[in-house]
């Protein structure tokens, strides 16, 4: 079990390394580039991955193209990638700081919708330990008055998407295997990116 918990902290040390370098990159290339291009990109490289991981599962391939909710799957994977097209647009007007800072809100937002979207119940007790969480990062952060400015809506625009593509996962996860979902998310993605990027 020890193991275990090590070999999971390393990977949510990893995956929160692998993330900011891709919005620290995101944001620097949309400087010259087109946002659109840029999450193109990314999704080439993801889709990539997803691919390679997925065709190692049992079933491969075969066994994620046949979801149990194809649609909301679809549904997800295009949320997904034009709430990132959305945050990397916030990173080039209001900075990564700022952007982080309003989008800490997401699971304010997940808590507020898993009720009417998912039937669940949420506490008096999970919304004080989400809010001390919110402003945890807000401290971390320390965000300037931008985080007030009408350009914050962006980044709220991305967290709401985000919070939508989040329910939307623990859904289909009732049907739908953790790996399905993943080869789902990066494919939707890259047709989505490729024909709008």
């Amino acid at each position: 079990m020890q193991s275990n918990t090590r070999l999971g902290i390393l990977y949510m040390v990893a995956t929160t390394l692998v993330f900011a370098l891709q919005d620290g990159f995101s944001q620097y290339l949309s400087s010259t580039y087109n946002v659109y291009l840029v999450v193109m990109i990314r999704y080439w490289f993801f889709a990539a991955f997803v691919i390679a991981i997925t065709a190692r599962r049992p079933g491969g391939i075969q066994a994620a193209l046949k979801p149990r909710y194809p649609i909301l799957q679809i549904l997800r994977g295009t949320i997904l990638a034009i709430e990132i097209c959305v945050m990397v647009t916030a990173f080039t007007i209001l900075g990564l700081i700022e952007s982080h800072a309003v989008f800490a809100c997401y699971p304010l937002l997940v808590a507020a919708l898993s009720g009417p979207i998912l039937g669940e119940g949420v506490g008096w007790r999970r919304w004080a330990a989400i809010f001390v969480g919110f402003i945890g990062v807000l401290i971390i952060l320390e965000p300037s008055h931008a985080v007030f400015s009408p350009a914050a809506v962006i980044p709220l625009i991305s967290a709401f998407m985000f919070a939508l593509y989040g329910l939307m996962t623990r859904y289909v996860a009732r049907g739908d295997s953790a790996a399905t979902s993943f080869f789902w998310t990066g494919i939707v993605g890259v047709v989505v990116m490729t024909i709008i990027g």
